[in-house]
C-alpha cells in the first residue's frame, strides 16, 4: 500500500512559499498546491512559477482555481507556460470557486458551467483547440499532458468529478465511512460517463494537526473546522453525508465564517469559531469527520484507518498565517510520516 501526501498553501510572501515547497520536496512530500483567491493571495501562476525554481520533482498546481475569473485560454495557457517550467509536473485543481470568487462579489459556478470549462481547458491543452460558449477557442498545445483535477464538496460535484475529471480532490471529510459513500459517489458518475473510476486519481483533502498532546492537537483543529462548515452552510447539507442532529451547528457555524480572512483569521475571529462549535456539540463530530488531529500515533492510526476504507491519497488544507506555512507539513513530516512508513512496512 502506497501512501501519497501533498498540501496546499495560501501564498503570502514568494520566499517563504518557495522554501517551503523545496522543504517539501526533500521530505518526501508528492505534490503541492497553491490557492487561487486574487483579493487575498498572491497569483497562484507567477507563484508557481517561483515554486518551480526551488524544486525538480514535485507536482505543483492551483488548488484551487475556479471557472468564473479567468477565461479558459487565459487559464490553459498559464498552465502550459509553467509546463515549460515545471515539464510533466503541472497540475490543475479547479472547483466551482470559494473565496476567490464570493471576495470578488460574485457566486460559485454552477456545476455545468464547471463541466464545460475543464472540457475547453482539455481541449486546448491536449489539441490546441475548444469550444466555450458558443466561439471557437484556439492556443498553442501544452508540451505534456497536464490532468485537471475537480474539487468536490458534494454528491452532485463527485458526480461531475466523475464524469468529466482525470482526478477527484474530496472535501466531505476523511472518516472511513465518508470515504466509502464518497467513492460510491466517484463510481456512479464514472459509469454514468462510461468510464472507469479506478482511472481516476483521487485525493482527500482534510487539515493536519500533530501535538504530543493529543487534546492540544484537536483544539488547534477546531477553529479549522469553520471553513468546510461555510462549504456546507452556503448549499445546504443535501449530498454531503451530514446526520440531522449536527445540521443546525454546522450551518450555523459555516455562516460565521469570514471569507475576507480566508485561511488567515485573528486569534479573535478562531476562537469565536471553537466556541460556536462547543456551544453548539458539533465540536468532535467536525474535528473527527473533516481533520488529522491528534498524537503523532493517534494521526498515524487515523491515516491508516483511512487508507483501509480506500484513501491514499492526502492533502493537507495548509491555512496559515505569514510565516508559518511550514510548521504543519514539517510537524507531519517529522512526527507522523516515519509511523506511517514504520507499520506499513510491517503490514
Amino acid at each position: 500500500m502506497e501512501l501519497r501526501f501533498g498540501f496546499s498553501m495560501n501564498p503570502l510572501d514568494l520566499g517563504e512559499v518557495r522554501a517551503v515547497a523545496a522543504d517539501a520536496e526533500a521530505a518526501g512530500y508528492d505534490r503541492v498546491g497553491i490557492w487561487d483567491s486574487p483579493a487575498l493571495y498572491l497569483d497562484p501562476w507567477i507563484t508557481l512559477a517561483a515554486v518551480s525554481t526551488s524544486t525538480t520533482r514535485l507536482r505543483i498546481g492551483t488548488w484551487v482555481t475556479n471557472p468564473l475569473t479567468r477565461h479558459p485560454v487565459v487559464t490553459a495557457n498559464a498552465a502550459a507556460t509553467l509546463d515549460t517550467l515545471a515539464p510533466g509536473r503541472v497540475v490543475i485543481g479547479i472547483g466551482t470557486g470559494d473565496s476567490g470568487v464570493y471576495n470578488l462579489a460574485g457566486r460559485a459556478a454552477p456545476l455545468d458551467r464547471l463541466s464545460e470549462y475543464v472540457r475547453a481547458l482539455r481541449g486546448l491543452l491536449t489539441d490546441g483547440h475548444a469550444r466555450w460558449e458558443g466561439n471557437e477557442l484556439r492556443m498553442r498545445p501544452a508540451a505534456n499532458p497536464v490532468p485537471i483535477w475537480v474539487a468536490a464538496h458534494g454528491a452532485r460535484a463527485i458526480r461531475t468529478a466523475g464524469t468529466v475529471g482525470d482526478g477527484v480532490i474530496f472535501g466531505l471529510g476523511i472518516a472511513p465511512d465518508t470515504i466509502e459513500a464518497c467513492r460510491a459517489m466517484l463510481d456512479r458518475g464514472a459509469s454514468d460517463a462510461g468510464r472507469d473510476a479506478a482511472a481516476i486519481e483521487a485525493w482527500y483533502t482534510a487539515p493536519w494537526y500533530v501535538d504530543e498532546d493529543g487534546d492540544r492537537a484537536r483544539d488547534a483543529a477546531l477553529w479549522h473546522v469553520a471553513s468546510l462548515a461555510h462549504h456546507i452552510s452556503r448549499s445546504g447539507t443535501a449530498g454531503k453525508f451530514i446526520p440531522d442532529r449536527v445540521a443546525p451547528g454546522i450551518i450555523e457555524l459555516g455562516q460565521a465564517y469570514n471569507l475576507l480572512s480566508h485561511g488567515a483569521p485573528s486569534r479573535e475571529q478562531r476562537d469565536q469559531y471553537r466556541r460556536i462549535a462547543r456551544r453548539t456539540g458539533i465540536d468532535e463530530y467536525l474535528v473527527s469527520r473533516y481533520t488529522f488531529a491528534g498524537t503523532p500515533d493517534e494521526c498515524a492510526s487515523q491515516v491508516r484507518a483511512a487508507a483501509a476504507a480506500g484513501a491514499v491519497n492526502h492533502d493537507c488544507a495548509n491555512d496559515s498565517q505569514a510565516g508559518e506555512l511550514h510548521r504543519r507539513p514539517e510537524a507531519w513530516a517529522t512526527h507522523v510520516l516515519p509511523l506511517l512508513k514504520e507499520r506499513i512496512a510491517h503490514v
